[in-house]
């Protein structure tokens, strides 16, 4: 079965869903940790930067008596004794010096520790919001300053080139920034549109979020300070960026039909990195699982854009397997010891303050219906290698009958061009892809950057015809996120089978298998890797019998 025809097998049905121009669009997903010179991040910076007076350099916080009348009246949870126990801890580090946020968590601890660990997400959130204040600069709000120029990390300079050289090959280069994965959106504002600020292009922050999503589509644009306390957990942002917020209810106000036009006219898209969760509440209505009207003009942009949660949501729509999965959170010890689950996940923090449900912190979780459906191909993961995600991948592919999976490592992206079928990898590492070959027996491959792949399914011809030699035993593999460098050199040595026993993990075995079609070929410091047989052995004994 050759790629043409595993195409031609997508249902009629979703490809109705998109344009001509959607068929014929670039995608770049950026596995995270696209590390660039800024400001706030002068670790990524190749020498010392003189950046401008002006620009933000830190968040800045004041204990002051409008914040412990505030405790008194907004206070986001029914925990009273937090409560005052919160305002007794703020009287006494109140002062007229600024704090920075490394600071005035140090004076938390210093003055309550015990408090500090025990605050739910909901009362740390607001207190460290209210406690924020404007950074200023000549009676302006300061803002982040970006300069790429400076990266230290070249293959971050690689990608951000790639983008804009496409995103010029378009009619409209303009590019529309959403930072709707942050828990708060205008924190991350001024760095995403910094990011491309040297390159010549229209890129502008796109106040498209959760918030407004909801907001405008209830006509209560007036509101729109409650919907950012209920969906996002993020107070006082009318204080801290009043730009940001007055730009938002003003595209608000404007509504859902320019709000629309505004994506249409757009060439690009790009999605911050945080919760894909919260992202796909700007394109689906989380109550009644609608989609916006303004869905499809998202889907049909010529280029798109994500990194990390902005590209885990951008898996969905249908294929030859079925619907495609969107992954929203979980480890691979956890997916080894306990499986998927087909349910939101668990609240962030369960673990030390309670509300995980019957589910544990680190369930791997998914959403069955997918997020945006741009990708369609298979099933998305991020931060990949780094974070030992093999096996939570193979998991879902297992649970939800997929049938390729994409794991894309940091600083690393995987362009997809959809009118010739192509997908490159660019950037610092690689992209793993995974073929399932029967329900726990997988094809693991490894395309390091500079390479390119096409989807080529293996499993009609696949044989498991083994290779005679020793077999090499770990038990960190996972733990330690060291599969992508133990596979390079299993790949070189004479060693046919690699077991990996995790510690903590009852009767399930990782295990790696040489075949006669495995593949390994060094390229420079990196080694492409095709056809290794991948299994999870106890796990398919216990559910196959």
């Amino acid at each position: 079965m050759n790629f043409a025809r595993f195409l031609s097998s997508i249902s009629l049905g979703y490809l109705l869903l998109f344009s001509a121009s959607s068929l014929a669009q670039t995608l770049y997903l950026i596995g995270g940790s696209l590390k660039t010179c800024s400001s706030q991040s002068t670790q990524n910076c190749s020498k010392k930067v003189n950046f401008e007076s002006a620009a933000k350099r830190q968040q800045l916080f004041l204990v002051h008596d409008l914040t412990l009348n505030a405790v008194n009246e907004k206070w986001p949870t029914h925990n009273t004794q937090h409560k005052h126990r919160t305002r007794k801890l703020l009287k006494a580090i109140k002062s007229k010096t600024l704090y920075s946020k490394s600071a005035l968590i140090a004076a938390i601890k210093q003055q309550d520790s015990y408090l500090y660990k025990r605050w739910s997400n909901e009362e740390y959130y607001f207190v460290f919001d209210m406690l924020e204040v404007p950074v200023l600069y000549e009676q302006r709000r300061a803002k982040e300053q970006v300069l790429t120029q400076f990266n230290n990390e070249p293959a971050s300079t690689e990608i951000l080139n790639d983008i804009v050289k496409t995103l010029k090959q378009q009619n409209n280069a303009k590019l529309l920034l959403s930072t709707a994965s942050s828990r708060d959106p205008y924190e991350s504002a001024d760095f995403y549109q910094g990011l491309f600020s040297a390159y010549g292009i229209e890129a502008t922050w796109f106040a498209l979020t959760p918030a407004l999503a909801k907001a405008i589509s209830n006509n209560d644009c007036d509101n729109l300070d409650i919907y950012r306390n209920k969906l996002n957990n993020v107070f006082n942002r009318e204080l801290v960026y009043p730009d940001l917020t007055a730009q938002e209810l003003a595209l608000c106000k404007k509504g859902i039909d320019n709000l629309t036009q505004e994506i249409t006219s757009a060439g690009g898209m790009m999605f911050n990195g945080g919760d894909q969760s919260l992202t796909k509440q700007v394109m689906v209505d989380n109550e009644t699982g609608k989609a916006f009207p303004w869905l499809k003009a998202i889907q049909n942009r010529p280029v798109l854009i994500g990194t990390s949660a902005g590209t885990a949501v951008q898996s969905g729509g249908q294929n030859a397997s079925g619907q495609v999965p969107m992954i929203t959170n979980g480890t691979s010890l956890s997916a080894l010891e306990s499986g998927a689950f087909a349910k939101a996940s668990p609240k962030q923090n369960c673990q030390q303050h309670g509300g995980c449900d019957i589910l544990p912190h680190d369930a791997l979780t998914y959403d069955k219906r997918g997020g945006l459906g741009s990708f369609n191909f298979g099933i998305l993961d991020t931060h990949f290698s780094e974070r030992g995600r093999t096996p939570r991948l193979a998991v879902l592919l297992a649970e939800t009958n997929q049938r390729w999976g994409f794991g894309v490592d940091e600083t690393t992206a995987l362009k997809v061009e959809k009118a010739v079928n192509k997908f490159s990898v660019l950037g610092k590492q690689g992209v793993v892809l995974l073929e399932k070959v029967s329900k726990y027996s997988f094809l693991y491959n490894f395309y390091p950057a500079s390479s390119e792949f096409i989807l080529n399914p293996n499993v009609e011809s696949f044989a498991e015809i083994k290779i005679n030699g020793r077999v090499g035993h770990s038990e960190d593999l996972i733990s330690d996120a060291l599969i992508r460098e133990r596979l390079k050199v299993f790949c070189t040595d004479d060693i046919s089978s690699l077991v990996n026993k995790e510690q903590g993990i009852k009767n399930n075995e990782l295990i790696f298998r040489k075949l006669e079609q495995t593949s390994c070929e060094l390229l420079g410091q990196s080694m492409k890797i095709e056809n290794l047989l991948m299994k999870i052995d106890s796990l398919s004994k216990a559910k196959d019998n």
